[in-house]
């Protein structure tokens, strides 16, 4: 039987496209296809993510607008809990108990204008 082996071995080295080429370049092929795909993946949710953003820009500009008032109207309040308003301090301190702050700078711009 050792002999056997012996030729078994000795065939194996001697057969040609046995050697590491094959599994090499399959392994290549597979890495390459992966990335091809994952590139195109990319490139698609690049894509998906542009659409969105582009279908919030309406919603965007319509919520800085209103916080734009919610300022204008926060300051005016502000103005008028300075100027001695008994409901404008009350729904001032109400604001200020639920967390609510108003920037005292919101009402100093107003009064520039």
């Amino acid at each position: 039987m050792s002999t056997m082996q012996a030729d078994g071995a000795s065939d194996a080295r001697s057969m040609p496209g046995r050697g590491a080429f094959g599994p090499v370049l399959l392994l290549a092929l597979a890495m390459i296809a992966l990335l091809v795909f994952q590139a195109t993946q990319l490139v698609s949710d690049h894509g998906s993510l542009k659409r969105v953003r582009a279908g919030q820009e309406k919603a965007m500009a319509e919520s800085r607008a209103l916080r734009v008032q919610l300022d204008g109207i926060a300051s005016d309040l502000a103005r008028l809990a300075q100027q001695g308003n008994a409901n404008a301090r009350r729904v001032v301190e109400q604001l200020r108990q639920r967390g609510v702050t108003i920037k005292p700078q919101a009402a100093s711009a107003q009064e520039s204008d």
